[in-house]
């Protein structure tokens, strides 16, 4: 009976470790989602490769998109025709040729089932019927006076419902060009920011217009797709584009050419944008990586070569799913992804698995304003994937239009959705105010009466008497008047700091106390503030540099403050320094403890109040510390300026030489390891 039951067990481990084998030789691709930090982590395949169609004969391909009955139209741009391939019968159904085709790049196709070809190199729009690819007609650069100066290259085309045409000129950095239905010009649609490095600032303010003309230029970078949806709504991709810290690589314009969304995917290489029926975005990168966003620009997935994300060169091989050179992207009606590499000439489709399916059914069930329903399809994603980012927002904006706001609170923080939790977190605390001040007025009405009572019954001064033998009986305590007196450098600093450099106030122990109490307040407002405001998660913190931080730079301002005093008559001791810093800091070590209890009952709109506090606690502790460094060391003002400026260049001057200290006496352990094992491996050898 033992040997059946091992042998079954073997045959099982087997069996598991077969299963592994193939599924881990299936993963060709793998897929990336936010989590709740902000990060791209791996999370369930969004999409599978499909069908690889490599036979159409196609030389450098430039774009695509689907038409009536899921047709594809490809613009064969080095064969100088447009494909027309049926995805259902998987065949090449119509080649469009036309004898003024130079260099097709460009196609669009309208609701009415007109073809629309941009070619650079002819310098003209062709307009076909999309059916029988019966040529309509032409339409070359317009002949309007805003238009002379600018080269006319038609890149890419796409046309909004009332018949107007944006058209991605080759070189035009003015914009999208804008023509309409009949040919004419209608002006630059939209431009790409540009943001000037701080050297570009420095130089537009001092140089003049002639010194800057032989300087780099500096104009927005060009769009490298556009595309309509089928509300006629314009969405743009660009190539490095970057505005203030933002990737806005993936635009949707509004009739001003505003952009109106803001991709968060930390990517800036878009080179074809898509839309679906249901308004999800789709990009294309030229890394070969493929970005979902929903309608808003939030990141549904990310997936594209497993080798691009573990380090290694970018895939070469003939592998499903990884491409030389990833040119553009279109989304059939049955939702399916198929992508164009103008390298190695091949169409790949990718189709959604059950887990996309059920995430595009969530969100198009919350856009219809079927918010219970949509809850009820992420209650089945988050069992698929219990940490995605999406599904809990979506909870927790149904949450929130359903008024359950604590529900919404929970859900937007388990998907680190802070603005959202901020409008929830508002309603919870307004709630809780309406329940509950009027008990507080009652409490405080009640104290301030009872304060009334002894004060007007307490003709004995009984009361008084106690509280002031027990006032007086606490302060006689040895520890207690040292610690307190923080507060009286607070409110009298220059009086403080006198007695203190004479001795007859402050210790050492006190100074050394309100020391620990600063690390513990420092400490606690790193790891302890509230949602809205703690933006790095506790286990990303690297707790040897922000505890050894500290402690370094504290006493090496101690040490070299004293140096410098010591070089520049200063009166302080070392002992001295270390007490005024540690007594001074008192107002900031209150600050940072006021600011962390506050944080947790704040909201978004709210921050800017500590922000203030946070000033004014500063620039307490700031002036307290000057005035004390003035008075111990015997300074005036511009003196004791002129020691903190030197302390920290002193500060500097010895962290550099510690970390070169730090590296040379690394480089000299590993070379002791070396000798050590090399001494080791000869004498075991002779033994």
């Amino acid at each position: 009976m033992l040997k059946k039951l091992i042998c079954i067990a073997l045959a099982a481990v087997t069996i598991l470790m077969l299963l592994a084998a193939e599924i881990h030789a299936s993963s060709t691709i793998i897929t990336l989602a936010m989590n709740r930090h902000g990060n791209l982590v791996r999370t369930q395949d969004a999409y599978l490769p499909n069908r690889s169609i490599t036979t159409l004969g196609m030389n450098s391909p430039q774009s695509m998109v689907f038409g009536p009955r899921d047709l594809l139209y490809i613009a064969d741009t080095g064969n100088r025709r447009i494909l027309v391939f049926d995805i259902n019968l998987n065949e090449v159904v119509h080649e469009i040729e036309h004898p003024e085709f130079v260099s097709p790049r460009g196609v669009f196709v309208t609701p009415d089932n007109i073809l629309y070809v941009a070619d650079a190199g002819a310098g003209a729009i062709f307009l076909f019927d999309a059916y029988t690819g019966e040529y309509i007609r032409t339409h070359v650069a317009p002949d309007a006076m805003a238009f002379a100066n600018t080269d006319f290259a038609p890149n890419r085309i796409a046309v909004d419902l009332r018949g107007n045409m944006y058209i991605v000129g080759e070189g035009v950095f003015g914009g999208i060009i804008q023509m309409s239905a009949e040919g004419e010009f209608l002006g630059f649609f939209a431009s790409n920011e540009t943001t000037l490095t701080f050297m570009q600032l420095m130089q537009n303010t001092f140089l003049t217009q002639r010194q800057r003309e032989g300087l780099a230029d500096r104009i927005p970078g060009t769009f490298s797709n556009v595309t309509a949806d089928s509300r006629g709504i314009i969405y743009t991709a660009s190539l490095g584009t970057m505005v203030q810290m933002q990737f806005q690589g993936i635009k949707r314009h509004d009739m001003a050419g505003r952009n109106t969304i803001h991709s968060l995917i930390p990517f800036d290489n878009h080179i074809d944008v898509a839309v679906d029926a249901n308004g999800n975005v789709f990009s294309a990168q030229t890394n070969g990586w493929i970005s979902v966003f929903t309608n808003s620009g939030e990141l549904i997935f990310t997936f594209g070569a497993s080798s691009a994300f573990d380090g290694g060169a970018m895939p070469r091989e003939d592998v499903a799913g990884w491409f030389r050179s990833l040119q553009a992207i279109a989304i059939s009606s049955a939702g399916e992804i198929w992508a164009l590499d103008s390298e190695r000439n091949f169409l790949q489709s990718f189709v959604p698995t059950s887990y996309t399916l059920l995430v595009y059914e969530a969100l198009h069930l919350f856009n219809a304003g079927m918010y219970n329903q949509s809850r009820d399809v992420l209650t089945d994603v988050l069992r698929h994937n219990q940490m995605s980012v999406l599904a809990h927002t979506g909870m927790g904006r149904a949450h929130l239009y359903n008024q359950d706001f604590e529900l919404a609170m929970n859900s937007f923080y388990l998907g680190g959705n802070r603005e959202y939790y901020g409008a929830a977190f508002w309603e919870v605390r307004n709630n809780w105010l309406q329940q509950n001040i009027g008990m507080f007025i009652l409490f405080v009405i009640i104290f301030f009466a009872v304060l009334s009572v002894i004060r007007n019954f307490d003709k004995s001064r009984i009361v008084a008497t106690a509280a002031s033998g027990y006032k007086n009986r606490m302060m006689e305590a040895p520890f207690v008047r040292p610690v307190l007196f923080a507060f009286t450098v607070a409110r009298h600093p220059l009086d403080s700091y006198y007695y203190l450099k004479r001795k007859e106030k402050g210790t050492f122990g006190g100074a050394f106390f309100h020391f620990i109490l600063f690390f513990v307040a420092y400490m606690v407002y790193q790891i302890s503030r509230g949602f809205l405001i703690q933006v790095t998660a506790i286990h990303d913190m690297d707790f040897t540099v922000i505890i050894g931080g500290f402690f370094a730079i504290y006493i090496l301002f101690v040490v070299c403050n004293y140096l410098v005093a010591s070089i520049n008559d200063g009166e302080g001791s070392i002992g001295d320094i270390f007490k005024l810093v540690s007594y001074g800091l008192f107002p900031f070590t209150i600050t940072l403890f006021a600011i962390t209890a506050l944080s947790h009952v704040v909201t978004a709109n709210e921050v800017f109040l500590l922000n203030f506090v946070m000033l004014f606690g500063g620039v307490y502790s700031i002036i307290v510390l000057l005035l004390g460094f003035q008075e111990v060391h015997n300074y005036g003002f511009g003196q004791t300026i002129k020691s903190l400026l030197i302390t920290a260049i002193f500060m500097v001057i010895a962290l550099v030489v510690l970390f070169n200290l730090a590296i040379l006496l690394n480089e000299i352990i590993i070379f002791l390891e070396s000798i050590g094992t090399e001494v080791y491996i000869n004498v075991t050898n002779m033994v």
